[in-house]
């Protein structure tokens, strides 16, 4: 087993914290369900309605809301899920540290724990009116059988998740036609057509690049060095 940040795992010290997992399913990528007998014995007798989640990318403040069918957290979840691109089969474990704070440790659907490399310090920043996102180059994203896979939260908004053919556009207008796949996360990936791409460009492990969708599947490719 991979080692969590705080260097536990599964022949390490166990932590002793009240804590609580859940499977991300459709549903609860839009707002998460508290589980009724966690709630009753940590959190009923608190006050306070908003909820801090904190992972290695920062803390977010979200609400609680009471219902007939139970608690959830609503506001500001759904921007925790966009920040660490979490989809269908990964879950996560909320360790509860008082207060109504917790801290999250994602894994992805393999059951390992997902590290949240932040992008390289020296790359420039980028602004755009278009929709992109950034991906920090790693080895599986160069290579042999490589790929580029795409936020989820990026395909739901803009892709529809569709799996129809892409064009990258290089920064000397040349374009490179990409087709997608669906890995077994449920996400899309560039997959052939994304090798030449890399290949030609030179693109190595540690290299930003910023992917523009500036038309109906067409988005401009930068490299940022």
């Amino acid at each position: 087993m991979e080692k969590d940040k705080d260097g536990e795992g599964s022949w390490g010290s166990p932590d002793t914290r009240p804590s609580f997992y859940q499977i991300m399913w459709f549903e609860n990528l839009k707002e998460l369900q508290i589980p009724t007998k966690f709630f009753d014995e940590h959190l009923a007798t608190e006050e306070n309605e908003t909820v801090a989640l904190r992972s290695p990318c920062g803390s977010w403040d979200t609400k609680l809301e009471q219902r007939d069918a139970g608690v959830y957290l609503i506001q500001g979840w759904p921007h925790f899920v966009e920040s660490h691109d979490l989809g269908r089969a990964e879950w996560a474990h909320f360790l509860y540290n008082g207060g109504m704070s917790f801290d999250v440790k994602i894994y992805g659907s393999n059951g390992w724990l997902k590290r949240y490399d932040q992008p390289a310090a020296s790359a420039p920043p980028f602004a755009s009116s278009f929709p992109f996102f950034r991906r920090e180059i790693k080895g599986y994203n160069v290579g042999h059988k490589c790929t580029m896979v795409i936020p989820n939260h990026f395909s739901r908004r803009h892709l529809s998740l569709s799996k129809e053919p892409m064009v990258l556009v290089d920064s000397d207008g040349v374009s490179w036609p990409v087709t997608i796949t669906v890995t077994s996360g449920n996400r899309l990936a560039m997959s052939g057509g994304w090798k030449a791409l890399a290949d030609a460009h030179s693109i190595k492990k540690g290299d930003v690049c910023i992917f523009e969708l500036v038309e109906n599947r067409v988005m401009q490719f930068h490299i940022l060095r």
